[in-house]
């Protein structure tokens, strides 16, 4: 029986002509999973690294490997119930910053020394954090130290990067495993030579493929919900920041409602610029043709209700918005930065940031129709979750 993730076995004992039960749990019997410690910035439900993770840990055998959570920003809706119920623990530390110095160092070092026995291995995403997580990571016994590359860039402001940057310099030396997303994300953050031979892993962004599959039922519903039955609906997923590039999005879809002129721009996810984007479209008169939704638990069902995918990225590591838009059959159009694992039908376009946005436009307008569900071929099950999760299952437990 597995309650939680945590495992039990029943035993019964003969006594009065009857049985006593006895509930013993197997890590008792020293019959346990291993542990996987993940450092991350949140636990945020809006943070892409955290879907990423999450969608892993739902679908591994937790009866084998467990996870567990380190973090340093508390938010609002987060993954902790649903981690707490899946078996896994969660811990808050302080950020690591100047301004704290040495009395943040030793409450790292408290962790580590008094939780590093329950951990096979650390698998830091937040990788400029490695001259402080992997040194103590190991000073207590844990010598698998995994980095996980998300993004070909350091970061989308330009004084965080060159500073991620230098403190990335010891990641190679410290890591043990070196992860990424796509092969662009390897070589940023590990190097050609380590990407050429074949020193990172690529661990896809995989997801649950069926649950975005096509559904002509759904798209009725939620365009009836929204109130959008009659328009054509541009569709965006992305947190509200620099990187997602929603001023260049906004241009595109003034030139797109030139065209067709009962077009909507649905925007789902949330981030610092959200307010600024908001601003933006009244002083743009578009205001009444722009739809906010904010974070999607079941953004699945959104991408129904959508004619087409605009992804105008000014860098990305892999760009999974764009892989679950194809799984529901959607044309999608992406920025050039994009990687080439992205792309995973025939109804997806490459367009470079420097055309005019007339040129996307017309790009969005054009060959929208047709069956979504002709586009659901084996590319697309390559990043199906119920495959890469055991993928990632073996990797751990041969550490």
């Amino acid at each position: 029986m597995v309650t939680g993730g945590q495992q039990w076995i029943l035993i019964p004992r003969w006594r009065n002509f009857g049985y006593d039960i006895f509930i013993l749990s197997l890590e008792v019997l020293g019959i346990k999973p291993i542990r996987i410690l993940h450092v991350v910035s949140s636990l945020n439900s809006a943070s892409g690294v955290m879907h990423v993770i999450m969608n892993y840990y739902r679908h591994l055998d937790r009866e084998k490997v467990q996870f567990d959570f380190l973090y340093f920003y508390q938010m609002p809706n987060t993954f902790e119930a649903e981690i707490k119920n899946l078996g896994g623990r969660t811990y808050y530390l302080p950020k690591p910053s100047i301004q704290r110095g040495i009395s943040v160092y030793r409450e790292y070092d408290r962790f580590f020394r008094e939780r590093s026995v329950e951990y096979k291995a650390v698998h830091l995403h937040e990788v400029y954090l490695n001259l402080l997580i992997m040194p103590l990571a190991r000073k207590y016994g844990i010598k698998h130290l995994i980095a996980h590359s998300h993004n070909t860039k350091y970061s989308d402001k330009m004084l965080n990067a060159v500073r991620n940057r230098i403190l990335c310099f010891p990641l190679k030396n410290l890591a043990t495993l070196y992860f990424a997303c796509s092969e662009p994300a390897g070589r940023a953050l590990f190097g050609k030579k380590a990407a050429k031979l074949g020193k990172v892993r690529i661990i896809k962004n995989a997801i649950n493929v069926k649950t975005f599959k096509f559904n002509s039922e759904v798209r009725a519903r939620i365009r009836q919900e929204l109130k959008i039955e009659d328009h054509f609906v541009v569709g965006h997923v992305g947190r509200f920041s620099k990187q997602k590039n929603h001023d260049y999005l906004l241009k595109i879809f003034v030139e797109i409602q030139k065209i067709k002129p009962n077009s909507i721009l649905m925007l789902i996810g949330h981030g610092p610029l959200c307010e600024d984007i908001k601003n933006k479209t009244r002083s743009m008169g578009i205001e009444n043709s722009v739809i906010f939704l904010g974070v999607k638990r079941n953004v699945e069902e959104y991408f129904q209700a959508m004619d087409v995918f605009i992804l105008p990225s000014l860098f990305e590591g892999l760009g999974i918005v764009a892989v679950e838009a194809q799984c529901s059959g959607l044309k999608c159009l992406v920025s050039d930065v994009v990687p080439h694992e992205a792309r995973i039908t025939h109804k997806f376009q490459y367009l470079s940031l420097h055309d005019n946005p007339v040129k996307w436009a017309i790009a969005a307008c054009s060959d929208t129709k047709g069956d979504r569900n002709d586009a659901f071929n084996n590319n697309i099950k390559s990043f199906d979750i119920e495959v890469q999760a055991k993928d990632l299952e073996d990797i751990y437990l041969s550490l």
